[in-house]
């Protein structure tokens, strides 16, 4: 039995929400019109091919703490190191590149004394440093291109920036420096769902510049391991041991882990029965795709045995759902908490 195209958009709105935990997402399923349920919809399955064909995840992380010294002399030192003391070229806000050491001490100069300012010390963050960083083997002229892009769209609202690329490892990445400070006096105070939105945002850029590029938690993807530190890779590069090796996870662990991908996992075979059951032949072929995402997953390894023989209940339309509005989805706010087959009968 097929659904009619409406309730599967709005079923897959509803899971896929949940699934990427979408940010500042306000309006509830029900209350979409029916050309923004369809554009949500395509937007989640645009989504769900590039997590399905496995697109490199971009990295976006903050390199500089809250706390601590943040004043002109801790920044001074950062834009020396990203500058390479004036030899790697910087490039500002306003598309000017910024050479040598002359041209350096003129930028300390004007952060130190231009706008707001930055005191010589200082208590509190007075630049943000943006690490942006793609796998080995990425177009670097791209990578380069998708971070001005990125810096000029995030942080194109009058406050000064400053990135620089390097190329001296394997991954390209960019260093981007940006005053927390903006033209009105507000600071920048980005929690975890900015950085959410931020790795949304360069992910875009860079598939806009032609890579492939995707910006989804490991949870999302079923990861059990973080990435190595750089410093582990460095150590790694130069053949130097690394003093601690990862423990071996015990059953209290085991459970933590796999309790902790429970929403996400049953998210996924949600939206694979609701694909399964579309009737639109590129639908059922994702849910395919979804159900051979899954069982790759490395979160499979630490899976109860008992659960593997568990099936999961699925959601079955209503059935005046072909009288209904179009804009109508059912009550999916179960509280009820199961383990969702990892073997998807589709």
């Amino acid at each position: 039995m097929s659904f009619p195209r409406t309730y599967v958009d709005a079923l897959l709105v509803n899971w896929g929400d949940r699934l990427f935990h979408e940010p500042l997402r306000h309006a509830r399923t029900q209350q979409l019109s029916h050309g923004t349920l369809r554009r949500r919809a395509l937007h989640l399955r645009e989504k769900l091919q590039v997590t399905l064909g496995g697109a490199p995840e971009v990295m976006v992380k903050i390199s500089n703490k809250g706390g601590g010294a943040q004043g002109m002399a801790v920044v001074r030192r950062h834009l020396q190191y990203i500058s390479r003391n004036g030899c790697v070229a910087l490039e500002d806000q306003d598309g000017h590149a910024i050479t040598g050491k002359d041209q350096l001490n003129d930028l300390f100069e004007q952060w130190h004394l231009g706008g707001w300012g930055i005191p010589q010390e200082s208590s509190r963050r007075e630049t943000l440093n943006v690490l942006l960083s793609m796998p080995p083997d990425t177009n670097r002229q791209a990578v380069r291109d998708a971070a001005r892009a990125f810096a000029h769209e995030t942080f194109g609202d009058g406050r000064p920036y400053v990135f620089a690329e390097h190329d001296d490892e394997a991954h390209p990445h960019v260093h981007l420096s940006v005053h927390t400070r903006g033209p009105d006096g507000r600071r920048l105070n980005p929690r975890k769902q900015d950085l959410h939105q931020w790795r949304e945002a360069f992910a875009q850029q860079l598939r806009e510049h032609g890579v492939e590029a995707n910006a989804t938690s490991r949870v999302v993807r079923g990861q059990t391991r973080r990435f190595p530190k750089q410093a582990a890779i460095w150590m790694a590069t130069q053949g130097i041991p690394l003093r601690y090796n990862s423990p071996a996870i015990d059953d209290e662990t085991r459970q933590v882990m796999w309790q902790a991908h429970l929403d996400t996992l049953r998210a996924w075979h949600e939206i694979a029965h609701t694909l399964a059951h579309s009737n639109a032949p590129g639908d059922r072929t994702m849910a395919i795709g979804i159900a051979n995402f899954v069982s790759r997953m490395p979160i499979r390894a630490l899976s109860p045995a008992p659960v593997l023989q568990h099936q999961a209940p699925t959601s079955q339309p209503d059935k005046s759902v072909h009288q209904a509005r179009t804009t109508y989805v059912p009550d999916m706010q179960s509280s009820e908490r199961y383990a969702p087959s990892l073997d998807m009968d589709l």
